[in-house]
């Protein structure tokens, strides 16, 4: 996503950075004048690739020359494979890899938790025996970070009038500039923003797309086609039939913060936890996703790592598991022919395996 703190990584392993940014640099390669990409020392970083559709296509036929490992760290805030003349050019020759916002540990210079490993490592009773980190996450520091996000370059400004400009010039660049890389949409700005205000408001529950398109007086068609470009640019991330924004902040501009419901306060922050652990430390083995029934049962986010057995995670917003917590896990256990571990997520402080074997605990716990 842009303003996560891809340039700032990258060129710290790269050798040689070029910058798509860089009119007469793009003019030179648009002309097929490529000297510069053959003639620099690798790690060969290519800042802003999209813009350049073509250069996938030089570097396809530079790796088949040369296959050597990582000579070229490519980035860009288009999602690479939502665009057909780069897709093609991707296959087998790459690895893709997606940089999240800061969680609150790492805003916090700690390091990410690994709630899994724990769980899977020591089981159910020995998770309750494990000690918490030394600097546990505490619920304040959520409220604040739900507030402040992870993006590096805006989370950490104090000034709240800056904040708020730098926010709008970052929305404002996404939805007017990067969104026309993917599709030619003639939505006015104030529609593109009110949709994303209306999903803000409902992250996590069950979003009609008709109803959206009622609210936002948009086609059922143009909402679908608006949320997977808002995918493509890392703004949301589908989740099952809803969807959530990459980055918690993002969510609050967007008023979400205005929403007083603690249990949605705090499942927005459970998935934001939940997909840097898993999508760092566990990136080419998991599937996060989600799980209801007519009746009622809702478990919103259920994990498959492969070797482990599934789990099924829900969020209480009460001091404790409440039984219709417990039902809905246990409702979920009944569906699967594996053993699966389950866990309640809790506004309270204390940590107990209940009576059914699930293990309750409170919600900053999984950090």
């Amino acid at each position: 996503m842009r303003q996560v703190g891809k340039t700032t990584l990258i060129r710290s392993l790269g050798k040689s950075y070029l910058s798509m940014d860089d009119e007469t640099l793009r003019q030179k390669w648009e002309s097929g004048d490529w000297s510069t990409l053959e003639s620099s020392p690798a790690p060969i970083v290519i800042d802003e690739a999209q813009k350049l559709p073509g250069v996938f296509e030089r570097v396809k036929l530079l790796v088949d020359q040369d296959r050597q490992p990582g000579k070229y760290l490519l980035t860009g805030s288009v999602r690479f494979l939502s665009r057909k003349q780069i897709r093609e050019s991707l296959t087998g020759r790459t690895s893709l890899l997606e940089l999240l916002p800061l969680t609150l540990r790492e805003a916090h210079s700690e390091k990410l938790g690994n709630f899994f490993e724990t769980l899977h490592k020591n089981g159910l009773p020995g998770f309750l025996k494990t000690p918490a980190p030394n600097k546990a996450v505490t619920p304040a520091q959520i409220d604040q970070y739900l507030i402040q996000g992870g993006m590096p370059g805006i989370c950490f400004k104090r000034d709240a009038q800056v904040v708020r400009q730098m926010r709008d010039s970052h929305l404002e660049t996404l939805l007017l500039r990067d969104l026309q890389l993917l599709i030619r949409t003639k939505v006015p700005y104030e529609k593109l923003r009110g949709l994303l205000q209306s999903i803000a408001q409902n992250q996590g529950q069950l979003i009609s797309l008709s109803a959206l398109g009622r609210q936002t007086q948009l086609s059922t068609p143009t909402v679908t086609q608006l949320l997977r470009a808002f995918e493509d640019l890392f703004i949301l991330k589908s989740h099952g039939k809803t969807w959530y924004f990459t980055d918690c902040g993002m969510t609050s501009f967007l008023g979400a913060s205005r929403v007083d419901h603690k249990l949605f306060q705090m499942e927005r922050w459970v998935y934001s936890e939940l997909r840097a652990q898993l999508q760092y430390l566990h990136r080419s083995s998991f599937e996060l996703s989600s799980f209801s029934t007519r009746g009622g049962a809702r478990v919103p986010f259920v994990v498959q790592i492969e070797g482990h057995p599934p789990v099924g995670i829900v969020v209480d917003a009460t001091q404790g598991a409440s039984e219709k917590s417990l039902k809905s896990l246990n409702s979920l256990k009944r569906t699967r022919r594996k053993p699966t571990v389950l866990v309640a997520l809790h506004a309270g402080e204390v940590a107990y395996l209940s009576s059914t074997g699930v293990l309750c605990l409170p919600f900053h716990r999984i950090a």
